[in-house]
């Protein structure tokens, strides 16, 4: 079976100014950190361009915001102290998120009736919200569509979206749910590496 790699930084076991006075950054990208002023924040976009320099390299911007590379397909989520990038030889997106207290009224918003029944908690909350969130990101617009016809249910298999076929594979690591969308039919497995 197809292996795809995620690689994660838990800014809980790195230190930060490693990646920030990494060869991978330049002094013009380590001057641009300098307006984010939440803490949090801002070592969350150091890991995220960090990964991105050194597993990517060169990338640009689309028209749609999506940033891509010549030569591959990646994709980069951060929530809560966790950053993931995903690189694959297709489209592909991969949002994480920390379980934690979700909000009713979210559920509602974001959730088909399937997807209400489906939902018994947190952990289940969110793993309907990555698998939306990774899919419009494999898909290359963002949650620009109503949010509740974005299909997260299976889990972990095929779903269709605007005419384009989806794999999707979603996996718990720590108190994290982790879940890559790539445009294919193919199984896969993430294979979660640490930077």
């Amino acid at each position: 079976m197809k292996k795809v790699d995620v690689i994660k930084i838990n800014l809980n076991e790195v230190d930060i100014n490693s990646l920030f006075c990494s060869p991978y950054l330049s002094n013009e990208e380590r001057k641009s950190f300098e307006k984010y002023t939440h803490p949090e924040v801002k070592k969350e976009r150091i890991a995220s361009l960090y990964l991105k320099k050194k597993y990517i390299g060169e990338y640009y911007i689309d028209e749609n915001g999506k940033p891509k590379s010549k030569d591959k397909y990646y994709n980069i989520s951060h929530s809560h102290g966790l950053v993931v990038l995903v690189i694959d030889s297709v489209e592909v997106g991969v949002d994480v998120e920390l379980i934690r207290k979700s909000d009713d009224g979210l559920k509602d918003f974001i959730s088909s009736k399937e997807e209400r029944e489906y939902i018994n908690d947190d952990q289940t909350f969110f793993e309907v919200w990555t698998n939306k969130e990774s899919l419009v990101k494999a898909y290359g617009i963002g949650l620009r569509d109503d949010i509740k016809n974005i299909p997260s249910l299976p889990l972990n298999g095929t779903r269709v979206y605007k005419s384009n076929f989806y794999m999707n594979k979603t996996i718990l690591y720590n108190n994290y749910i982790i879940t890559v969308s790539r445009q294919s039919i193919e199984d896969f497995e993430i294979n979660l590496i640490g930077d």
